[in-house]
């Protein structure tokens, strides 16, 4: 199926920073602004005619199959939050308001970024759980944790040597009381988790 949208309206929704997508009933983007650039990577001539479902990271498909359905059966939503991968293979937090365009049978939804927010939450959160607050570097420190970045990257980044880098991984490890990233990570999670 092939849709005719208006350059009036293709060109207002490419001005927008958000991403506007256009889904048939088989789950295929039948449209995207281009916006989508700057949030996933791809091009709009990339993502046009794949399976937006593809793109979703395989931990959020099930729950995201479950929404659009919801959508599809008329319902309009807000807020709906899932991670899509990048075209550099990253995850992107993506939060969305969606509905369903009965006479085109078509989903229509408007993309946010939001990684950012998530990535400042999660710090936040771990922050509120250190028993003991952190020193300015070791808040630093943390922040570049929670992104891939390695010990030696966060130490050029900080113009800190590799050893004090070290220093204060393990005293973050140590006063959150977890032995590496991913416990520092799963405390993180379960706490998200919770509220």
């Amino acid at each position: 199926m092939s849709i005719e949208i208006g350059k009036d309206i293709t060109a207002f929704a490419d001005q927008l920073l958000d991403a506007v997508f256009l889904v048939d009933t088989g789950g295929r983007i039948q449209y995207v602004s281009a916006a989508c650039e700057g949030i996933f990577g791809y091009t709009p001539r990339d993502m046009a005619g794949e399976f937006i479902i593809d793109l979703v990271m395989p931990a959020d498909r099930d729950r995201t199959i479950v929404e659009a359905k919801q959508v599809m059966s008329g319902k309009k939503r807000i807020g709906f939050e899932n991670r899509y991968r990048h075209k550099d293979g990253s995850a992107v937090h993506i939060m969305w308001s969606a509905g369903w365009l009965q006479s085109e049978r078509l989903r229509v939804g408007v993309a946010r970024d939001v990684t950012a927010l998530k990535k400042e939450s999660i710090l936040d959160l771990g922050l509120a759980l250190s028993s003991v607050p952190l020193a300015p570097h070791e808040q630093k420190v943390l922040r570049l944790l929670l992104t891939d970045a390695s010990e030696k990257q966060i130490a050029q980044r900080l113009g800190l040597a590799v050893s004090t880098t070290h220093s204060y991984v393990t005293g973050i490890f140590r006063k959150f009381g977890v032995r590496g990233r991913a416990g520092l990570m799963s405390l993180w999670l379960e706490n998200l988790t919770r509220d």
